[in-house]
């Protein structure tokens, strides 16, 4: 089977045999034969904070989670410039187009009271290095007043009211626009339980459904979001976004995309599944961070839709998808063989385009694999990686030398 792309829309235009291939008439220089290495679709990371691949060299891969936010995010991110966030961002893109992820979901939360000054530096990374970003302008609106002193700071740099963070959501999405960039979608995204009002929430999920956009949520990631929601509201987290949807609040689930979801009992799963919300399980950082791991084999079994993500970099081992499929795998040996060839593999709705399937008038982004080793990578019909190597940056000298620096300046580290 031959690929024709149309490269003006970045997308699969037809599929014809070889014979058929043979006989088009257009310029060779237009034709690209893989011969024997094998053509199959690109990968998406589900879940992403590129800006901490900053905090790679800086972290303890023994520490638990909160030891690991002390010690990374409320120690310096208040403190990142949009230099920083250009680099450590396409510093994580890069990275992630090297082990063939071509589409990658992002939730972004330091704001750091500058508006859209930092989001803008990570659409920018992505842009530079090619990939396919849906970005979610994360709204975080809860500072605790007893919070440690790094803590307190940092969570009144990423403090937004409802009105700021719609206000910020809606100037970035005009920006993007006037880019005529199909890579880059701009979405409004929520925190978590602990980090966003009741009225955030319902605002945020609202908001996603009138601009037709996917709204993560970090959900119950340790007991303690579960403690919190039961303590506030009478009811676990899914329970509360039910009775908000039964009581009119809400006017859908359906567009929510849950990540990690590791404290949810059965009656939130079933909740779940019939909303037809959606999961992404973070499994190599939960466990690095001693968070615990999510029932796979429970959301597959009543039909929930399984996506994957690698978090932030520094605290993973690396940002492959496949990796990260490979341990889901590795830690649940009693899901089917054709559930497991799921994992990593489902299709999504990139807004105006699908991705992960292979098929007319969708992305054409797609990897070229030499056994396991990748060769060439495109998104949108155009290579971004060739011959394993980043194609539109210089890793060493464009992100890796200034990074350094830049971090010695900010952090003096």
């Amino acid at each position: 089977m031959v690929a024709v792309i149309d490269r003006n829309r970045g997308v699969f235009e037809n599929f014809i045999s070889t014979n058929e291939w043979k006989n088009l008439k257009i310029p060779s220089s237009a034709k690209k034969d893989y011969g024997s290495y094998t053509i199959s679709l690109g990968d998406f990371n589900a879940h992403s904070h590129p800006e901490q691949s900053i905090y790679v060299e800086l972290v303890d891969p023994t520490w638990d989670l909160a030891t690991w936010c002390k010690n990374t995010i409320y120690k310096y991110s208040c403190r990142m410039t949009p230099k920083l966030v250009y680099l450590a961002s396409a510093r994580a893109f890069s990275r992630m187009a090297s082990y063939g992820v071509t589409s990658v979901m992002v939730s972004f939360y330091c704001h750091n009271q500058r508006g859209n000054d930092l989001d803008r530096e990570v659409i920018r990374a992505a842009r530079d290095v090619g990939l396919r970003l849906y970005f979610g302008r994360m709204h975080y609106d809860i500072v605790l007043e007893n919070a440690y002193p790094e803590k307190h700071q940092s969570q009144h740099s990423y403090y937004e009211t409802i009105e700021q963070a719609t206000k910020n959501y809606h100037a970035l999405q005009k920006e993007v626009e006037k880019l005529e960039d199909p890579r880059i979608v701009i979405a409004p995204a929520l925190h978590s339980f602990h980090a966003n009002t009741l009225e955030a929430i319902i605002h945020g999920i609202n908001l996603g459904f009138e601009k037709d956009r996917v709204v993560q949520l970090h959900l119950s990631e340790d007991e303690g979001d579960v403690l919190l929601s039961q303590n506030l509201y009478g009811k676990r987290p899914v329970e509360v976004l039910d009775q908000l949807y039964h009581n009119g609040k809400i006017q859908s689930l359906r567009h929510v995309m849950l990540s990690d979801c590791i404290w949810t009992n059965d009656n939130e799963k079933d909740l779940i599944a019939r909303h037809g919300m959606k999961v992404v399980l973070n499994s190599r950082m939960n466990n690095r961070v001693n968070a615990g791991q999510a029932d796979l084999k429970a959301f597959l079994a009543r039909g929930i839709f399984v996506y994957v993500g690698t978090d932030g970099e520094a605290s993973n081992d690396d940002l492959s998808i496949r990796n990260e499929v490979a341990y889901l795998k590795k830690i649940n040996i009693n899901i089917s063989v054709e559930e497991s060839q799921k994992l990593g593999s489902l299709p999504f709705d990139f807004h105006t385009y699908k991705i992960g399937v292979m098929e007319p008038g969708a992305a054409a982004d797609f990897k070229v694999l030499d056994g396991e080793k990748l060769v060439d990578l495109y998104v949108g019909g155009k290579k971004i990686i060739e011959e394993g190597v980043v194609k539109n940056l210089d890793v060493q000298e464009d992100i890796e030398v200034p990074l350094e620096l830049e971090r010695t300046r900010v952090f003096g580290l």
